[in-house]
Order: C-alpha cells, then structure tokens, then sequence
C-alpha cells in the first residue's frame, strides 16, 4: 500500500480493515483474508486478532452478536445494514459496523463508527422505564447489554465472571397469606442486603424478576473468589432471616456465552428448590444434559400417549403369615426404540408438571380394571388390584364421576379395586381431599396411603384419611436388619399403630429372608418385593393365576 495512503488511514478516528475473499476449487467464498487493519482497528479489536491472517481465526472472539461473515457476503452482493453493533473492550466504545465490497480492489472494507456517545444517550434514556420502582436497582431490561460487556470486560482482561440468580422462596405464599405489603417488606430487605455488595466493574445487581434478582460479578481473579463472595451473600440474607434458593454460573468454566450462562444459573435454581430451597447452588454440566433429556422425554412423552406405548406390569402382594396371593399392584411402563426403558420416577414427574398425567392416569385405571374383570371372569380371582392415583388426577373436579362410570362400565367388584395414593395429596386442600376419599370409600372401592414416613405424614391426617391399607416405604424396610436397630424399631412402632387403627400394613421392597422373619415377627400383613415376586407383564401373571407357579419372577 502506497506508504501516504497508509498515513491517512492510520490517523482516521475510525477503526478500518480491509479484507479479500479466499475461494475453494469450487468458486465458493469459504473465507477471508486480512490484508489491512489501520491504527484504530488495532486498537479496537488488535487484542483477539493477533497475528491472524485470515476472517475466521477471530471472528468468534470478537462478538458473536455480530454474524460477520454472512454480513461479507450480504455486502458483496450489494447489501448493507446500519443495526450491527460493536463494543470494544480495549477502547471501551460502542461502534456501529460497516461492511461494503470494492470492486476495484475486489475486498470488503470494514469500517467502526464510534456511537458510543449515541447509545449513552440511549441508556439514559431508557433508565426510566429500565429501573425497578420499589427498590431502585435496575431491572432486566438493561441487564442484558451490561451482562453481556461484563462478560467482554472480564475475558478481555482474562479474568472471571459469574451471574447470580437468586429465588425468594414462597413470595407467593407471602403474599397471599400476610398480604402484598409483607410482600414488599421481603423484597426491600433483600435489596437492602444485595445494595451493600454493590461494587463498580465488579458487582451489578439487577431486578430480575418478580421475586428474583440478579448479581453480575466481573474480573473476579478466581473460581474460589466467586465462592467466598456469594457464601458471603447467602449468610448475609440467613441473618436476616430471608428464605432464598440461588444458581450460580461461571465464565468461562461453564460458558462465555450470556445466553448460556443466564440458562445454566436458572437450571441451578432450579436444583436448589428441588433439594428443599434456601441454598444456593452452582451449575454443573450434568444438569445440563439432564435438562435436554428431560426435553426429549417431554416431547416423546406427548407422543407414547397417543402411540399407546406404555404397558402395564403387576407386581404380586403376598399375606406375610399364610403366603397367599392378597393380589396386584398395577405399574406402568415405558419402553422407547431410542432411549430403551424409562423408569417411572423419570417421566411421572414430569407427567405431573405437564399436565399429561391426567391421559396417563385414565390409561393405568382402565386397563387395570381391565385385567381385573378379566381375572373375575377367567380365574373367579378375589385378589385387589392396586391403582396408582396422582394428586393432580384425584383433584380433578372429574374424577370421582369418571371413577363411578369406569366401575360401572366394567362391572368389577368394588372392593377388589385399590386406590393408591401418595403423602403429596395433604399438600392441598386436605378437607376437599378427605371428601373424595371418603366418596372412593363409599363406592366400596379400598384406598391405600403409599411410601407411608417420607413426606407430609402425621398421626392426625392418618386418623382423619379413610384408609383400608398403608404401605411402609422400602427404605424403612431396607434397613430394618440392621445391628443399631433403629430402623426395626421405628417399623414395628409404625406397624403396630397402624393396627391399632385397624389397618392393613404393606411392606414394600422385601428381598431378603431376614427382612420377611423380622416383619411376621412384627405382625406385618402384607409383603410386596423381589423376595416373592416382581413386577411383571399380564401374561406372567396370567400364567400364575392359571397355577403355573414357575411364571412368579423372583430374585
């Protein structure tokens, strides 16, 4: 370049440079060569471009908010755009790109020019509606564009950064039990707590949410920093007494990417809340590939409903003193061609949280009571058959008349139909629950209280719940021979409370001898495990009840 030419762009306030497109055999412009970059380009983005010679050894690094080489080729055929923006780390402005293609010298020109004061001027604004009215912080509007020069700001200088979302927990409840006031009061304290950790280029703290805010942290020197800081924030609201759940990701551990990283924290809130809120928790990747798989479960989920997909296993329930067949707990199953079999504590859940567990629930009942009146007619079988009933589903305004139709319609015996349900039912309106109970009961239909000692269980719902069966969870049983003791004690307690009440008493997860001497010794009714007999497909059972032994599975 003549050495002139070369001064007067080097002395231009605006950052230029100057590329040529590389071709492949086939005429396609695959790349771009560096040929140029003035004295201001190299200040702009010098810091990735390095030595670099050509387009795509540094287009990621600068921005990826920018899609630069579409926009060469867009220029090329004539095209140009005026909305791309640049932020600069090094000079600290915001540039708008400009790309045009010169045909006489056959390369694109790129050109920066410095909006920095017009996109302050923006900021300022839009301060006003990008402000939270009660606590002053502001809101996520803005946080995005700050989140995302943080970022820039911290890997330019090669340090770390991390985001900070934080959950108050049962801010709904609060408000609608105390009133919006109280409500306020809880979100101006957190605020009043997060104000003092405020710190320029370094801590940001934003309203995120409705009940959520937001801590930027930047050019931290360390992992181990961003753990001290927030252990920091977490203790300051435990001294206040203000229930929070927090997610934490990290750059560039976990991402350089705001979107991803904004995703990875709520993921980590979320993990929080699930293990009993009022913690923070950092991302880590397995929550990540846990969060894609649920999406493929949720949407073939959709699909093995109207597929018909599932299947229905029956595991046998056994007298503990006689042996005899007390009768079947219904189970589904799912088995998909890619993803083989998916255990029921997988895709139950998050039936409940979609709402399909309504046409899931409707298919176990009806086929259960299928096979039921099937075994009526066939065997003259006088054993239960135990039905898995959701929460959601029993507090459908529907259920009680469809479970009287479906009786009706199949013409079963009443008392040889078990409904199960879950510790989850009490977290409800527990008065509207024990009225569908005792409407099941009036039916002459049984109903069994399931994983009796894990959740919301007291003496007072037991004795107000119209029960017939409760079942003693497995991770009781799995312990019971244990030399401490413990677990045997609190099990024959359960079982001897229970009869009392006049109850039957299931045991489940029984697999070993010594586990079935201990609970007939504690006059345990009913046993249901591997020892005796696992879950198992209509025909296996069919095949049973005919008198085929050898078809029970057993460990």
């Amino acid at each position: 370049m003549d050495l002139n030419l070369e001064l007067v762009l080097n002395n231009i306030s605006s950052p230029v440079l100057v590329a040529t497109p590389i071709k492949n055999e086939f005429s396609n412009i695959v790349d771009f060569n560096i040929c140029y970059t003035n004295a201001e380009m190299k200040k702009a983005v010098g810091f990735v471009i390095g030595n670099s010679t050509k387009w795509s050894d540094f287009e990621d690094k600068i921005t990826s908010d920018v899609p630069w080489f579409p926009l060469a080729l867009d220029a090329i055929e004539g095209n140009s755009y005026d909305t791309a923006k640049y932020y600069s780390p090094s000079t600290k402005c915001w540039y708008k790109v400009d790309m045009r293609w010169n045909k006489e010298l056959a390369a694109i020109i790129l050109t920066f020019f410095d909006i920095t004061s017009e996109q302050d001027y923006y900021f300022q604004l839009q301060k006003s509606i990008t402000t939270d009215g009660l606590t002053g912080f502001p809101n996520r509007t803005t946080f995005v564009d700050t989140f995302k020069i943080c970022l820039e700001n911290s890997n330019f200088n090669s340090k770390y950064a991390a985001l900070l979302v934080i959950d108050i927990d049962n801010l709904k409840n609060i408000n609608d039990s105390i009133g919006s006031t109280a409500g306020d009061n809880t979100i101006l304290t957190v605020a009043k707590i997060l104000r003092r950790f405020k710190k320029p280029n370094r801590v940001e703290v934003f309203k995120y949410g409705d009940d959520e805010f937001a801590i930027i942290l930047s050019n931290f020197d360390s992992e181990a920093e961003i753990v001290n800081f927030t252990d920091c924030v977490f203790e300051s609201l435990q001294l206040e007494n203000v229930k929070v759940s927090g997610g934490i990701a990290i750059s560039p551990e976990h991402s350089i990417k705001s979107e991803e990283l904004e995703r990875f924290a709520d993921m980590a809130i979320h993990y929080a809340k699930k293990n009993g809120k009022n913690n923070f928790t950092f991302f880590e990747p397995e929550m990540h590939r846990l969060f894609v798989q649920r999406l493929t479960i949720q949407t073939k989920l959709s699909k093995a409903i109207l597929d018909s997909q599932f299947t229905q296993y029956y595991q046998p329930q056994f007298d503990v003193h006689t042996g005899q067949l007390r009768g079947f707990e219904a189970l589904i199953r799912w088995t998909d061609k890619e993803l083989g079999n998916i255990p029921p504590s997988i895709f139950i859940p998050l039936a409940e949280e979609t709402g399909f567990i309504l046409d899931i629930g409707n298919w176990v009942l009806k086929t259960a009571l299928k096979t039921l009146k099937t075994w009526q007619k066939k065997y003259n079988f006088h054993g239960v058959i135990s039905v898995n009933v959701s929460p959601i589903q029993l507090m459908q305004d529907n259920f009680i008349p469809n479970l009287v139709q479906l009786v009706k319609e199949y013409d079963i015996t009443p008392s040889l139909l078990e409904i199960e349900i879950t510790e989850g039912v009490m977290i409800n309106d527990i008065d509207e629950t024990i009225g569908k109970l005792h409407a099941i009961r009036d039916m002459g239909l049984k109903i069994s209280l399931d994983d009796f000692g894990t959740g919301y269980s007291s003496l007072s719902y037991l004795q107000k719940l119209p029960l017939n069966t409760l079942k003693i969870d497995k991770s009781f049983i799995s312990n019971i021979t244990s030399e401490d003791g413990i677990q045997a004690n609190i099990t024959q307690s359960i079982i001897n409370m229970v009869d009392k009440m006049g109850l039957e008493t299931i045991a489940e997860g029984v697999e070993e001898p010594e586990q079935l001497a201990i609970l007939d010794k504690f006059n345990c009714t009913i046993i249901q495990g591997f020892l005796r007999g696992k879950p198992m497909p209509f025909s296996l059972c069919d095949a049973y009840l005919s008198g085929d032994t050898s078809a029970l599975l057993k460990i």
